[in-house]
């Protein structure tokens, strides 16, 4: 059931006035008569809707009718200027209607009042959700803790929630100042449109390659996503202390807003503190670089150590007589040093991974070569490996490996004086490593030997060392080979193993 209304009657003509307000009563609603605009004021708030024609208190109330703050009902002469007609009913929950000679006006004024009223009612109720909803989200960005942006056609702020008290402004001190006054000097001509859209005229970036920019205009695709800026505190002496050092993550969009009155497209902006991250980034990379020179200095220290070893041999090999004795010596000093070779090549490299295979054979070789005195014997070593990393836990057995093999060459493969060629070589086949050493010296002297168990003693050659091979080959979980007559050729081949 409607609620009744109390209607202002406000009609030049008496007669009218009580015809109509019969009509009026006759649906359950009151009627409040006004001789004059006192009346008018008077009965104002208490009423809901007013009922008037252009000549009453001679059309003044007319002219002020959308001033007023309730709807209205206009009775309009049939001559009336429509453009007239239409700037007094401004408010949207007013109407008009004509009075014609025969007074059928009358008939439906009430309807015509009952409407206003409605559309009013109506007006109100989406007010108030619109004001509850506003309140709500102003409500919610105050509560955000990243600082929420509004920017004008110039850059200027129109809206600031309370979180860039966070930089020491509150919200009032910046509306209407340039978003200048929050960036750090230095980054402002990175960031603003009429600056960096300069650098950009004629060049066709596309979306992954478009400027990022703090005073947004474009949207979709080409708005402006993780721009990091330096933010500026309002004390500005405190820039000199890296402490207050903030850094913001923007994210922004351009969007026409009423706000704007017609001065083209804004920007819409969100802040995100990213200073406890970047700081966390700069300390993760200060302890990298000291753990790196951590490791560094500790491969360098094991190398130091394993050429100390190295060197004791020496000395100690130097002190012995017998030939074989002496043999042994050198060839536990290779060894240790091929290892130290490795430490060294981790240290002196970029990376902790491992050792690029190719440099590392190159170097070994060389050692070697001057251990047997190779250029003297008339005897060339070569090397052909690619440029792959191997991990420390493989190149270490790999070092032993090779070292045993180009011994083995250098003392057996030319005898009395035979010069020759010993070739390292190593390569990738389906999903394995083959590495091998080959010479073209004497050979074993028997056909040659197919492959056997990683941990059987191999065939041809005595001594320990073939046994440490074995060894090392189960342990790198490959297979070793040896054949040759004229000349001889071991070949390793073991899983590839990614770093």
């Amino acid at each position: 059931m409607q609620r009744s209304m109390t209607v202002l009657m406000a009609l030049e003509g008496r007669d009218e006035r009580l015809r109509v307000s019969v009509a009026i009563e006759q649906n359950g609603d009151e009627c409040v008569f006004a001789e004059s605009i006192l009346d008018i004021e008077a009965a104002m708030g208490s009423i809901d809707v007013v009922l008037t024609d252009t000549s009453f208190a001679d059309g003044s109330f007319a002219d002020w009718l959308s001033l007023w703050p309730v709807p209205a009902v206009l009775v309009a002469e049939p001559g009336e200027d429509p453009l007239r007609l239409a700037s007094l009913i401004a408010d949207e929950s007013s109407t008009f209607c004509l009075r014609d000679p025969e007074g059928n006006w009358e008939r439906f004024a009430p309807i015509l009042l009952r409407k206003a009223v409605a559309v009013r009612e109506s007006l109100d109720r989406q007010n108030v959700n619109i004001v509850r909803a506003e309140s709500s989200y102003m409500n919610l960005l105050r509560m955000v803790p990243d600082i929420v942006y509004v920017l004008d056609s110039d850059g200027c702020f129109a809206y600031l929630n309370d979180a860039i008290m966070q930089l020491g402004w509150k919200p009032s001190e910046l509306i209407g100042r340039h978003f200048a006054e929050v960036v750090h000097p230095d980054d402002v001509v990175e960031v603003g449109r009429n600056t960096v859209l300069r650098r950009y005229e004629g060049v066709a970036t596309g979306d992954e390659g478009a400027p990022k920019l703090f005073d947004e205009r474009r949207s979709g695709e080409r708005m402006t996503k993780g721009l990091e800026v330096r933010l500026r505190h309002k004390d500005e002496f405190e820039w000199t202390r890296a402490s207050v050092d903030s850094w913001g993550e923007v994210n922004s969009l351009g969007v026409k807003l009423p706000e704007f009155q017609g001065r083209g497209t804004g920007t819409i902006g969100i802040i995100h503190d990213v200073s406890e991250r970047r700081e966390l980034a700069r300390q993760l990379a200060r302890e990298l670089d000291s753990r790196e020179l951590l490791l560094k200095e500790i491969h360098h220290r094991v190398k130091n150590n394993l050429q100390v070893v190295s060197s004791l041999l020496s000395l100690e090999g130097d002190c012995i007589t017998d030939d074989g004795t002496r043999g042994v010596f050198t060839d536990c000093q290779t060894q240790i040093h091929s290892m130290a070779l490795v430490h060294e090549q981790i240290y002196r490299g970029s990376s902790f991974d491992g050792i690029d295979a190719a440099a590392y054979f190159a170097r070994l070789a060389e050692y070697m070569a001057n251990v047997h005195d190779a250029q003297d014997r008339g005897i060339q070593i070569e090397v052909a490996a690619p440029s792959l990393v191997l991990p420390i836990d493989t190149a270490i057995p790999l070092s032993i490996i090779v070292t045993e093999l180009l011994s083995n060459a250098f003392k057996h493969g030319f005898p009395y004086g035979r010069e020759g060629r010993i070739r390292i070589t190593m390569e990738e086949k389906d999903g394995e490593y083959e590495l091998a050493v080959s010479d073209d010296g004497v050979g074993f002297g028997s056909a040659a030997s197919k492959a056997e168990p990683a941990k059987a003693k191999v065939p041809g050659r005595k001594g320990i060392g073939m046994d440490i091979i074995g060894a090392l080959a189960s342990q790198l979980g490959g297979t070793f080979t040896q054949s040759g007559t004229a000349g001889s050729r071991s070949i390793l081949r073991f899983p590839v193993v990614r770093v």
